[in-house]
């Protein structure tokens, strides 16, 4: 019988896996509403699982912690996604999990809201590049070797016909080193040592541009509800210091615990980590008392939230117009290289 059971239970994990963001929002929606009016997290977690689509996530959960795992842990073995169980580790301190879990589903639906928007964006300009392969493909092993034999005696359109060629072979060139590098970056860049990784983000501006929002979003809102659970500044940031899995965050509160033991303001200490927003800096320089600072802290948040989704959907919205423009462009100087020569040609007839 418990053979039977494990078997089963091995099962039904196995098909659990890899939960989808839809999922987890929902999950998270749930939970978080069912803890908002006061009802201890097992008891939350069986009412979630009265939704047949959630019961297995409930079971599960409820399972690893009535073992006595770790709340991030849990959510880690019932194969949440790891940007959720990173952020969930700090709900071993604080407790404040109706909060945690809102926070968890506010990711999640940026998330999702961001991967359909750029799909989205992206559709009609990879159909397009697709076209566009297709056609550069026939332009080259058919059309450019019949011009380039038509054209050997005219040096002019000749050189005009080899630029043509240039092009394509350029253009293709740069297309398969872009596609390798969105392949490789996202490998290559986890495996960096700490201090090569900093070197990347401070340098190259859209990443530093990204980072700086995340890092300075996750310190706010970590050090923020710690801060309310009642530690110190000092005990607050121990406790992210702790926290390898966000390295650079880690690093950072290192560095400013000891510059804090060194004599230094915790104004001074924070221009010691570059991809911390300037905001972020700014307010530790005029704020001193512990409850001023959760309460600006906690609007620092919401801004740093808001104020990257609004950049985020503009430059989405920028992608295909410039795309189209960039996509335009070639086009019509393909075209005039390869019509020019052949209308002069024409005229000479």
């Amino acid at each position: 019988m418990h053979s039977v059971f494990s078997r089963t239970l091995k099962f039904r994990l196995s098909r659990e896996k890899k939960l989808s963001t839809s999922q987890q929002s929902l999950f998270f929606h749930r939970l978080s509403h069912i803890l908002s009016k006061g009802y201890p997290l097992l008891d939350a977690l069986k009412m979630t699982g009265w939704d047949p689509a959630l019961k297995p996530i409930a079971d599960e959960l409820t399972m690893y912690l009535v073992r006595g795992e770790k709340i991030d842990t849990a959510f880690q073995k019932a194969s949440f996604s790891k940007m959720i169980t990173n952020f969930l580790y700090f709900g071993r301190v604080h407790h404040d999990l109706p909060v945690m879990f809102k926070q968890c589903e506010q990711l999640l639906q940026m998330k999702k809201e961001y991967q359909r928007k750029l799909i989205q964006v992206l559709r009609y300009p990879m159909l397009l590049f697709a076209f566009l392969l297709i056609a550069f493909t026939i332009i080259k092993q058919t059309i450019l070797p019949n011009f380039l034999s038509l054209f050997q005696d005219d040096q002019q359109s000749l050189w005009l016909m080899m630029g043509v060629n240039y092009l394509i072979n350029g253009l293709g060139f740069i297309g398969i080193v872009t596609l390798c590098i969105s392949i490789i970056f996202p490998l290559i860049i986890p495996r960096l040592p700490l201090e090569k990784k900093l070197k990347l983000y401070q340098r190259v501006f859209f990443i530093h541009y990204y980072q700086s929002f995340h890092l300075s979003y996750l310190f706010t809102t970590h050090l923020q509800s710690l801060l309310t659970a009642g530690l110190t500044l000092k005990e607050a940031l121990e406790v992210i210091s702790q926290h390898e899995k966000y390295e650079i965050l880690s690093y950072y509160c290192q560095r400013i615990l000891e510059e804090l033991g060194e004599g230094t303001t915790i104004g001074q200490a924070m221009h010691s980590c570059p991809l911390l927003r300037q905001e972020l800096t700014s307010l530790f320089h005029h704020t001193n008392d512990t409850y001023t600072l959760k309460n600006e802290l906690s609007m620092l948040t919401s801004f740093f939230m808001e104020y990257f989704n609004d950049k985020a959907s503009k430059t989405l919205q920028l992608i295909q117009p410039v795309f189209f423009m960039l996509i335009a462009i070639i086009v019509i100087c393909i075209y005039a290289s390869i019509m020019l020569p052949l209308y002069q040609w024409m005229g000479e007839i």
